[in-house]
């Protein structure tokens, strides 16, 4: 085990710190707690710390303070941590139901193995697996301790669809899809137990640090995910009637923090410019809640006297049919009704703020809907929008149009944090291309096609998973790079660099097809960017106010 500290930057608002290489329960559990000893004792600006195998994450308000300063406090931090003997967690003891419809791969890995299926279940129930992290999706376990004849490869396609509970393995890893949904692990069995609910306390029964136990099961009931559903505060006023929904209309605050440890990303409004904007000229807090529109927007009725205002792209505002302007705030007169015409000059995305705040219900801190974490859903038809009570803001107020993503959107990224995967001139080529936007792009990842990414020679042939921040670069074996965005907290595919915060507003607004190029910066000039913009920003916040 390694005692020294290697920290690299994650973009202008994270940054990582190495204790060691490898999975090793005892890095790990020492991972764990520097991390616990951190939230113990907080340093300003710090908005979050997440272990993972080997490293931890720290992100934080690059306005409040910076890379060089987290690193000193989690150095200072680590040189007072005393040396202790790994401890596990508690034992949990789940219940599985092996092969059959319950495991359709076990046949597979007892074919892999050249073991009896029996003997397959003996194995993986006979052994304690440690939980090293909890990531990929909310409340999923990466585990260890499997049994080394039980180590496959993982899935060359992915499974499409997997239920939830599913129990599987791969590599020298086992784990459980708590939600069900697409993976590339072998799945041997599935558990009666739902590992993951955002309305219970706590929202996942495994931690990091548990030792998790497989007990064989002959249940027959298997609970279903926790239903979509958008709930609305009883206190609030009922402001719109949505009489048609859009193609995607969410709702989204300045995002969910807190929770990454279970696997549940900060998500938030995709384009968090946008989001300001719109509720600063209602008369909102910057991050309150708001209706985020995908390209197709709603059609909606005002039921009592409102202020909207809409920022980001020109979706085509109207008010009973007319033309509306963007990025201006307008009374709505009960009756009235609110539409968008469809995207003009090629935008995507835009945030409808409504004076007061979207009042949809909260979960686990937050406003914002998370469909992979089964927290919010879409707009339907029929529902009612409601908003938190308050008075009106005189209509009329204005800010400047905010910029489109032009015909070459050029993001600026924070090399690393795994440059040791790419030489040097894979680099210089990396920011050479030209590469456009695909349709396989939602809040979760951006895929990019273009000039195929390739590893060094002498690269290591895998890595440990990690944890993302938005914006995170990574490139799978294929070459073709994902810009990780709002929806996940951990990925295991090496990370050639880290989009700048504000650039991933622009980034939001683009449609498939978008070319796209990207620009290196140092850590230091993204957060000296980051300052300057916000300076800016808060010049023209002052003029809005006069």
């Amino acid at each position: 085990m390694e005692n020294r500290l290697l920290f690299k930057p994650q973009g202008e608002a994270a940054l990582l710190a190495y204790l060691g290489q490898g999975i090793d329960f005892a890095l790990n559990c020492r991972v764990r707690e520097l991390a616990r000893r951190l939230l113990e004792r907080p340093l300003s600006g710090v908005r979050e710390v997440l272990a993972a195998y080997h490293c931890l994450q720290v992100q934080f308000d690059p306005l409040a303070t910076k890379h060089r300063e987290v690193a000193a406090w989690v150095e200072q931090e680590h040189r007072l941590l005393p040396r202790s003997r790994a401890v596990a967690g508690r034992r949990v003891e789940l219940p599985v139901v092996y092969g059959g419809q319950a495991g359709p791969d076990l046949d597979h890995v007892a074919r892999g193995s050249g073991l009896p299926p029996a003997e397959v279940v003996r194995r993986h129930g006979a052994a304690d697996h440690p939980c090293y992290v909890i990531g990929f999706t909310p409340g999923f376990p990466y585990l260890g301790g499997l049994d080394p004849a039980l180590a496959m490869p993982r899935m060359d396609s992915p499974r499409l669809d997997n239920p939830p509970g599913s129990v599987s393995l791969a590599g020298g890893q086992t784990g459980v899809y708590p939600l069900g949904g697409p993976g590339g692990w072998w799945v041997i069995g599935r558990t009666p137990w739902l590992l993951y609910d955002p309305r219970r306390h706590p929202a996942t029964l495994v931690e990091a640090g548990d030792l998790v136990r497989f007990v064989p099961s002959r249940e027959t009931r298997f609970p279903e995910a926790p239903p979509l559903s958008l709930g609305w505060e009883t206190e609030g006023w009922d402001a719109l009637e949505v009489l048609t929904p859009g193609a995607f209309t969410t709702v989204q605050d300045a995002g969910r923090w807190g929770h990454q440890f279970r696997g549940v990303p900060v998500s938030g409004a995709y384009d968090q410019a946008a989001l300001a904007w719109a509720n600063l000229l209602v008369g909102n807090r910057p991050g309150d809640a708001a209706l985020e529109i995908t390209l197709m927007g709603p059609r909606l009725k005002a039921l009592r006297p409102t202020v909207i205002a809409a920022a980001g792209c020109d979706l085509g505002l109207s008010i009973d049919g007319r033309p509306a302007p963007m990025h201006q705030a307008q009374a709505l007169a009960p009756g009235q009704v609110l539409g968008f015409r469809g995207p003009r000059r090629g935008g995507a995305r835009a945030v409808l703020a409504l004076a007061g705040g979207v009042a949809s219900e909260k979960l686990l801190g937050s406003r914002s809907t998370y469909l992979l974490g089964r927290m919010g859903a879409p707009l339907a038809k029929g529902q009612v929008v409601r908003v938190s009570p308050g008075p009106l803001p005189t209509a009329g107020a204005s800010c400047p149009e905010l910029p489109p993503p032009g015909q070459v959107l050029t993001l600026r990224v924070v090399p690393g944090p795994n440059e040791e995967f790419f030489s040097p001139q894979e680099m210089d080529a990396f920011y050479g291309a030209t590469r456009r936007l695909t349709a396989k792009a939602d809040r979760r990842g951006a895929r990019l096609e273009g000039p195929a990414i390739s590893f060094a020679p002498g690269s290591p042939p895998s890595m440990v998973s990690e944890p993302n921040t938005p914006g995170v670069i990574q490139v799978p074996g294929g070459g073709q790079p994902i810009i990780m965005l709002r929806e996940q907290t951990v990925g295991g595919y090496p990370k050639i660099a880290t989009v700048f915060g504000p650039d991933l507003d622009l980034l939001a607004r683009a449609q498939t097809g978008q070319a796209i190029r990207f620009a290196p910066i140092s850590a230091d000039q993204a957060v000296a960017e980051a300052r300057r913009l916000a300076q800016e920003h808060q010049r023209l916040r002052r003029e809005l106010a006069l």
